[in-house]
């Protein structure tokens, strides 16, 4: 299969950018350095907060500071493009026409990715953009997959790991994360989808395990080697 190069639109966060170029190079087959991606990360840490934009009408406003970004990346040559940050995915109808079919949908692939372990129930952890926007709720419910999401006290908890926690620097706090995972246990979730990159860190920080978890950023970690022409490591 031919190759093609990956441009990532990272820095939302940069250690989530960090952790998506890892596994990709983790999880790609290679016998040496010639069999990795071709890949141009563009961590473009100063973007504005992307639920804040979203939530108080300022979407074209970060819309147009995302179209110059991957406009950047297009023009080194990249023809499959990567935006490791869940909320960023408000825009994915947007970056599609943009690039010519070249965006990696993390959300869509996600829901895939759901329906192929044949659940029926799942709750989703993310930012308020993500939740109030249902986009997950969305591409799940095409799958006939139904969404829970945390209540409001569960949620407020969700955007302290997030953004008082992971995007402050420090580990996150594993108790207050499994008092929102209970009550979506209790509601009869068969999984949790890790829908915010930031708790793709938390993941990698207590190392939550596959079976429960289902981990965005590495679901877009297999769609990016595959898109790409190269093997996934199983």
């Amino acid at each position: 299969m031919e190759r093609k190069m990956l441009g990532i639109l990272g820095g939302m966060g940069p250690e989530a950018t960090e952790i998506l170029y890892k596994k990709i190079i983790e999880k790609t087959a290679v016998s040496g350095d010639r069999d990795h991606l071709d890949i141009l990360i563009f961590s473009h840490a100063t973007i504005p907060d992307r639920t804040e934009c979203i939530l108080c009408g300022k979407q074209d406003y970060l819309w147009d500071i995302l179209k110059k970004d991957i406009e950047i990346l297009k023009g080194a040559g990249c023809e499959y493009f990567a935006v490791p940050c869940n909320t960023c995915h408000f825009f994915a109808n947007k970056f599609d026409e943009l690039t010519g079919g070249g965006f990696i949908n993390m959300i869509e692939e996600t829901a895939s990715y759901a329906a192929a372990r044949h659940v029926k129930k799942v709750g989703v952890m993310a930012t308020d953009g993500t939740v109030q926007n249902d986009m997950y709720g969305k591409a799940l419910r095409a799958h006939g997959i139904e969404t829970v999401y945390p209540d409001e006290e569960g949620q407020k908890k969700v955007m302290s790991i997030i953004y008082d926690e992971i995007k402050a620097g420090e580990k996150g706090d594993r108790h207050k994360f499994m008092e929102v995972v209970a009550p979506l246990r209790d509601q009869g979730c068969e999984a949790v989808i890790l829908a915010c990159t930031e708790l793709s860190v938390f993941n990698v920080n207590y190392e939550l395990g596959a079976d429960y978890y289902i981990d965005a950023l590495n679901v877009l970690t297999r769609t990016c080697i595959e898109k790409c022409g190269a093997r996934y490591l199983i």
